[in-house]
């Protein structure tokens, strides 16, 4: 046995020696989504795309000429047992950049003293548009779409048609996430669909998104502040609060099968929502959740005093409700987005905010001003 041990130790020593550490085999690599850049911070994003194995991740940005690249790490280790992939890149880095693209590499098994890899991919170059000062911001809004991409595609054409989106807002309920497939198709793939990889998107999840065997890995693709899907991001001159109000049952409903525990989730979640403070430099001020009845006893008790007193919001977002609509509550102006055979257009001018929807496939209907 100890002669057997002697022999592997110098067989890896001749390995790391020969290779640098790596052992290049014959394995294609190839992108199998393309990458769309999240929002997910007052002043970064994350880059996510996905490929056909599981490697290595890096963001390749090229700033005034100049290539900097943003690694998929953890804990300062290069992810390598994944084949989701995400970066985290600066906003700064990112919105005047001349181009960007992801770039991955197959890695088999890293020994430690050296790695067995494959081929390396790469996405084409992107020209990310991010906020660029301009005075109309038009902003796609899309909620429960339940996997009907390509109706939603269709609606998000229409909507675009006189002029292009400078960004895309998700209000969850995009699927649901059995697989991890289900998060690169029904929400990476939509994402990188609705946005070209061109413009930034803000998501946030819905109830059927914590439905599903893989729905609890959801979070280590969206690297927030706060380690959760709830947080605050900024766009431009648009401060977001983004609530994740969870499930829409109590916790030992039958559907659940008692893999929950929502109760103890909302409590942090409101604990958060009580401790921020009202952010400086913005002209609007704005919330995003999937549920919106954000008055619901027993589920959001308070949130909506914070929500207008502490950070000034005075629209609310959501969908859930599958119902396209307008209400005032608690002193903020909501607005529901109506499901997969509709979709929205928000525009931010002068202070103020417009929405248009496709009420039914091929017809818009304009909402004008919200309030």
């Amino acid at each position: 046995m100890e002669k057997l041990t002697q022999i592997l130790s110098a067989l890896l020593a001749w390995f790391y020696a020969a290779t640098g550490g790596a052992v290049p085999l014959p394995m294609p690599m190839r992108i199998t989504m393309p990458p769309a850049v999240m929002i997910v911070g007052e002043d970064e994003y994350a880059v996510l795309w996905a490929t056909n194995r599981r490697g290595t991740g890096s963001v390749v940005v090229t700033l005034d000429g100049e290539e900097l690249v943003f690694h998929d790490t953890a804990g300062g280790v290069l992810r390598s047992d994944d084949s989701l992939h995400v970066a985290r890149v600066p906003k700064a880095a990112l919105d005047g950049c001349d181009s960007y693209r992801a770039e991955s590499q197959y890695v088999l098994f890293n020994f430690g003293y050296f790695a067995l890899k494959g081929g390396r991919a790469a996405s084409g170059e992107y020209a990310f548009r991010g906020y660029g000062g301009q005075e109309e911001i038009r902003a796609l809004f899309f909620t429960d779409v339940h996997d009907d991409r390509d109706q939603a595609l269709r609606n998000a054409e229409a909507l675009t048609r006189d002029a292009p989106a400078d960004l895309v807002i998700f209000a969850g309920d995009l699927c649901e996430l059995h697989l991890q497939k289900n998060f690169a198709d029904g929400i990476l793939g939509l994402a990188a669909d609705m946005s070209g990889g061109v413009i930034p998107v803000l998501y946030c999840r819905g109830n059927h998104e914590t439905r599903g065997n893989w729905a609890a890995q959801i979070g280590r693709y969206f690297p927030t502040a706060t380690g959760e899907m709830y947080y605050t991001a900024g766009y431009g001159p648009i401060s977001f609060t983004v609530l994740d109000t969870g499930e829409d049952k109590d916790d030992d409903h039958p559907e659940y099968s008692g893999l929950v525990d929502f109760a103890a989730f909302r409590a942090r979640e409101k604990a958060w929502l009580d401790s921020l403070t009202m952010a400086e430099g913005y002209g609007y001020r704005v919330c995003v959740s999937h549920m919106g009845n954000l008055d619901r006893a027993g589920f959001f008790d308070g949130w909506y005093l914070p929500l207008r007193e502490n950070l000034g919001i005075t629209h609310a977002f959501c969908g859930h409700g599958h119902n396209n609509s307008t209400w005032e509550s608690n002193g903020l102006r909501c607005y529901e987005d109506g499901g997969p055979a509709t979709g929205s257009l928000l525009v931010f001018r002068d202070g103020e905010i417009y929405a248009r929807s496709v009420a039914v496939p091929g017809e818009i209907r304009d909402f004008g001003l919200l309030g």
